[in-house]
């Protein structure tokens, strides 16, 4: 196993620090409205989310802003945590529209009011974007988690690896990959990219294998270098996540049995 020659940075999104000890749990909060995004919530509070993803893209495929700020109200006033603002676009498994202009006005919008502690930014939506969408975030203090998702299949750990150098790269705060597994061996393919990425960057990282198969990747997070993971109160927004109660008491186990220190 690589060893990291490199202090982590950590990484504050209100009372939660990523990047040390066990991994937050992250629950997604979605609706048609504020009142179901403030319902989700508070069921999301309810089931122990250290951190609430609001997916807009549930809203419709590129809500206005009106809208998109009446939903980081409810939320907040359904239950006091962090905000995670998705955005999940077709193009990654979502049902955001992908027209990358469109999507970079969206969230240079949102960040310059800072509706949420954090936002996360698609790596398809290219490279320029993406840079111009995290320029515009930290200079409002807003956190970026930088995404790449793979619903078709699970690539060599090196080529996963590079993909979350690039994002941390153009800046990301957070680097996140899910992808789909089709085997075991896929799983220990990501399980491995995790690892090996966890020794080299400098910043705090997110390594799932989504559905079924990848449910060691969710329980084991911490062991693999991750620093949050995804559990649901409700509607599940990708395949494999598990009711977040469970995933935390998992976590706590894994975390009392890992060595520290």
């Amino acid at each position: 196993m690589e060893k990291r020659d490199h202090p982590k940075r950590r990484v504050q999104w209100g009372t939660v620090t990523l990047g040390e000890g066990m991994p937050a749990v992250c629950v997604p909060v979605m609706g048609k409205d504020e009142h179901e995004m403030g319902d989700a919530a508070r069921k999301a509070g309810h089931a122990g989310a250290d951190v609430l993803e609001l997916r807009i893209d549930s809203l419709s495929p590129m809500p206005p802003l009106e809208r998109v700020r009446a939903c980081c109200a409810a939320a907040r006033r359904a239950a006091d945590r962090p905000l995670l603002l998705t955005l999940r676009t077709q193009r990654d498994g979502g049902l955001g529209g992908t027209d990358a202009a469109q999507y970079e006005a969206l969230l240079c919008r949102v960040v310059s009011e800072r509706l949420s502690e954090a936002i996360d930014v698609e790596l398809s939506a290219g490279e320029e974007c993406f840079s111009r969408i995290v320029r515009a975030a930290h200079a409002s203090g807003v956190s970026v988690v930088g995404s790449s998702h793979r619903f078709d299949g699970t690539p060599e750990a090196g080529k996963m690896i590079r993909t979350l150098r690039l994002m941390e790269q153009l800046e990301a705060d957070v680097c996140k990959i899910a992808v789909m597994p089709h085997s075991r061996e896929d799983v220990l393919t990501l399980m491995e990219a995790g690892i090996r990425a966890d020794a080299q960057l400098t910043v705090p990282l997110i390594a799932i294998a989504m559905g079924p198969l990848g449910i060691l990747t969710r329980l084991g997070a911490q062991w693999l270098g991750s620093c949050l993971t995804f559990g649901t109160a409700g509607q599940e927004s990708a395949p494999g996540q598990m009711e977040a109660g469970a995933l935390r008491r998992g976590l706590e186990m894994v975390s009392t049995a890992l060595p520290h220190g």
